[in-house]
């Protein structure tokens, strides 16, 4: 054997199975007499598709000389690999950049990998007990969401946001139908809209190296640091709320209120969260209107402002509101 044997290359896995699919469709398939051994003393090439889950190198390895006899029917090994490596029988993803740009997470990840929806899906949209208890777009998330390390709870609303947007579009299309009142008149009136037209909101200001934010309010005269929350952290003060209404018997929800409590690190240097909430509860309408401004400003997210247009040609902007049928195009 000579000691300059030429090296064996890798090719991409997509480049493999269109290769594969050409030579089928042609009848140019290999025989299995055809393939040429090695001999017994070399290796045979290690091959790691472990990410396309095709090929592993923890694939156990023949030992000995003595090949013990089989059945193998060429016909029946050609039906399989057709079944196993056909691209058309393969769930394919898309890379989508999130408005954070991974500045808000400790690994950085500014992209992910998201599977498209499929039929199966459609079984986990259309459960009643997971619609009943709103964590069906969580389910959902968690299953098509395909990079490493990522946790749903852990994202930011507007990187959540982009996600189901793009699950939306690329399952059904970017129509979507909506009913919109007129600001001249007040009139609802049907309309649809291009999905595809949404872009990521444009945000000025970026955090600082412990992804936090300050903004001065006016009646106080305090420095205010804030940090963004994640989805997560959003849902269980949402249960906190709702929780509170029912033991305490309120007609209303202090969500905005505990949202803002947990928003908020430290007044004026001070970070003890007993008096950060004691500060929230007696501070002005003006200067909590101050902090929630800047919370928007601040936050990547998809912007839903829309253009729309009413049925006499009159044009007005305002803010896209998605509803429970999202995920359900009219038919």
């Amino acid at each position: 054997m000579e000691n300059n044997q030429e090296q064996h290359k890798k090719e991409p896995i997509g480049d493999l199975l269109n290769k594969y699919k050409e030579m089928r469709e042609a009848g140019t398939l290999p025989s299995p007499e055809s393939v040429t051994s090695l001999p017994l003393d070399e290796k045979p090439p290690e091959h790691n598709f472990n990410n396309a889950g095709i090929l592993g190198n923890d694939i156990p390895k023949a030992v000995g000389t003595d090949i013990p006899s089989s059945n193998f029917n060429k016909e029946d090994y050609q039906a399989t690999m057709s079944r196993e490596t056909d691209p058309d029988l393969m769930t394919s993803y898309e890379l989508i950049k999130l408005p954070s740009k991974g500045l808000y997470y400790s690994n950085n990840i500014s992209e992910v990998a998201i599977e498209y929806m499929t039929s199966t899906d459609e079984d986990l949209l259309t459960t009643p007990s997971l619609i009943e208890n709103n964590t069906v777009l969580d389910i959902l998330l968690k299953r098509k969401i395909k990079t490493k390390g990522i946790n749903v709870n852990d994202l930011l609303t507007g990187d959540r946001n982009a996600i189901i947007l793009f699950l939306r579009s690329s399952s059904y299309g970017p129509e979507y139908t909506v009913h919109v009142p007129d600001p001249r008149t007040n009139v609802v009136f049907k309309t649809t809209v291009d999905l595809l037209k949404l872009r990521y909101k444009k945000v000025n200001e970026t955090p600082d190296n412990e992804g936090n934010f300050n903004v001065f309010i006016p009646m106080r005269k305090k420095n205010i640091k804030f940090r963004l929350l994640t989805s997560g952290e959003e849902t269980i003060l949402l249960k906190q709320a709702e929780a509170h209404m029912e033991a305490f018997g309120q007609e209303y929800s202090d969500y905005s209120t505990l949202k803002l409590k947990s928003h908020i690190i430290s007044i004026d240097e001070k970070n003890d969260r007993s008096y950060i909430s004691k500060f929230v509860d007696a501070m002005p309408a003006l200067d909590a209107l101050t902090i929630r401004r800047k919370i928007l400003d601040v936050s990547p997210d998809v912007d839903m402002e829309y253009e729309f247009t009413a049925k006499n040609g009159y044009k007005f902007k305002a803010q896209l509101s998605v509803g429970v049928d999202f995920f359900f195009p009219n038919t």
